[in-house]
């Protein structure tokens, strides 16, 4: 038994319940254009048609949450990788399920500090091309459940499955604190839950900063009392 191994033992497991985060996904995801009513964005990943995701925009150091629902889905070209592999991407329509009065507003003053040119009229208003500039980043969120965690990783479920051995950036939500984390799936195993698909994850910090990581071991202190 290797020495990382009995490492990773070395810490306490606890069952938890009602203790959720998010999976970041950001790389190569663009916005093609946008508007209050939806958008249209470019991916690598693809997304299932009639299905709603939540969304992340992070810009000027303001980040705001929405809520859309892929209403179309194309494979429109591939591109290379590296020096080997070579990805699918995908042009995707989103329309916008939440957006309340705070979000529009965010929404409406990205769009207008960032329109390049109206793109085209529809039924439901203007869709705008955008710039993206460096301090923007746009995000979709697959969220999860944990079951167990430690101070060196977590079992969580999902109904996403992830690739074994790649390491994702995770959110982790404890007690009104928002963790932010890089972990590395050891297993992904296919669960039934009533009539759909969810997976079994084993997650290992990676990457942790250390207020974050008091944060974790305060939480698990009080899973002792």
């Amino acid at each position: 038994m290797s020495d990382e191994f009995m490492e990773r033992r070395r810490h306490k497991r606890y069952f938890v319940n009602g203790i959720h985060g998010n999976v970041l996904y950001s790389s190569d995801m663009s916005i093609l254009n946008i508007s209050l009513g939806g958008a249209a964005i470019e991916t690598t990943k693809s997304l299932e048609v009639n299905r709603e995701y939540p969304f992340k925009i992070k810009y000027k150091g303001t980040t705001f949450n929405l809520r859309g629902r892929v209403v179309w889905s194309i494979l429109s070209h591939s591109k290379k990788l590296g020096s080997e592999e070579v990805v699918p991407v995908y042009k995707v329509g989103v329309e916008f399920t939440n957006v309340l009065s705070e979000e529009a507003n965010m929404l409406t003053k990205f769009i207008e500090e960032n329109a390049v040119t109206t793109l085209e009229r529809r039924l439901k208003g203007v869709r705008w091309k955008v710039t993206t500039p460096e301090d923007f980043k746009f995000e979709h969120l697959y969220k999860y459940d944990v079951k167990n965690i430690s101070l060196s990783g977590m079992l969580i479920e999902s109904d996403y499955p992830l690739d074994t051995n790649t390491r994702y950036t995770m959110e982790l939500l404890l007690n009104g604190n928002v963790m932010n984390i890089v972990g590395r799936v050891t297993n992904c195993v296919e669960i039934e839950s009533g009539n759909s698909l969810r997976y079994n994850i084993g997650i290992e910090f990676i990457e942790m900063s250390e207020k974050d990581r008091e944060l974790l071991k305060n939480f698990l202190d009080t899973l002792e009392e």
